[in-house]
């Protein structure tokens, strides 16, 4: 799962263009840290047909993202834990939309330009070696995302009896998970020698869940993505010079049902993009 104050950046691409950065090293393995930085990202033309009062002009959008956090080891730099409180502010936020045209089964996509959302949460993550062949890790995240200022959103596809703008300020942005968290394990074990190379099994364990979502540009009750959890697990044997390693793996252990995308259009049909079902095999892999 992608930490939530990275998502907006990682989706848009944006690049910072100014970067303040402090830190304060509260102990040998300890380092306290504040940054601000500021980006952009360019503007742009909608070369299709528009509804009445949306400009074809894309207006550049502007961020600015403040970040708290702690960079610490201890155990004898056996574990490692990070933390950090983000808060990101997005003038003229970019956003794809998807509407059906009126009275029709015509369906147009643009691109406008939202007054202003904010990103803000927590989020951390520790990681402990065990042993040299038994190591943990966990990750979490708490983010708050919504739309400050968007007046004249698209209206949710159940209340186009209401008109055809609605406003959103102050809903969830559409696309991000309020929670996730993620835990993970690797092992492996020596079984001797093999040819002259040391084999080895070795065995990697995660499961990762996210808490519902819209996908909608509109908060549409329809586009709702419930919260779902995915595990995957390897075991494999290896040579410790990589010359060879084979593994038999499973995605989605479980064979979990869950969405990734659902939309809903204005004659009552819902379209999803469905997650892959539970998937296995076997990989070699070698190196001359």
């Amino acid at each position: 799962m992608q930490p939530g104050h990275q998502f907006l950046h990682q989706i848009h691409g944006q690049q910072p263009f100014g970067r303040c950065q402090l830190n304060w090293k509260v102990a040998p393995d300890a380092n306290l840290y504040a940054n601000y930085s500021r980006g952009n990202k360019s503007g742009g033309l909608n070369l299709t047909a528009l509804p009445t009062g949306i400009s074809p002009d894309v207006a550049p959008e502007k961020v600015d993202a403040f970040e708290l956090g702690l960079k610490s080891q201890f155990l004898d730099r056996r574990a490692t834990f990070n933390a950090a409180a983000f808060w990101t502010e997005i003038s003229d936020y970019q956003t794809a939309i998807t509407e059906q045209v009126p009275n029709t089964v015509n369906v147009r996509q643009y691109i406008a330009n939202i007054p202003k959302v904010r990103s803000r949460g927590i989020e951390g993550d520790l990681a402990f070696r065990a042993s040299d062949n038994l190591s943990f890790n966990v990750s979490a995240s708490y983010t708050d995302a919504k739309y400050v200022q968007y007046a004249n959103a698209p209206q949710a596809v159940e209340n186009l009896n209401l008109g055809g703008i609605q406003d959103l300020s102050g809903k969830p942005l559409s696309g991000v998970p309020k929670f996730s968290w993620s835990v993970g394990t690797d092992g492996s074990a020596p079984l001797g020698d093999l040819g002259g190379r040391t084999l080895s099994v070795y065995a990697h364990a995660d499961y990762a869940h996210r808490s519902s979502f819209n996908t909608s540009a509109t908060n549409s009750i329809w586009a709702q993505v419930p919260g779902f959890g995915i595990a995957n697990v390897r075991l494999g044997l290896k040579t410790d010079d990589g010359l060879w390693d084979l593994s038999v793996w499973a995605r989605n252990l479980f064979d979990k049902d869950y969405f990734l995308n659902l939309s809903a259009a204005n004659t009552g049909v819902v379209s999803a993009q469905v997650g892959e079902p539970r998937t296995y095999g076997v990989t070699l892999r070698t190196r001359l």
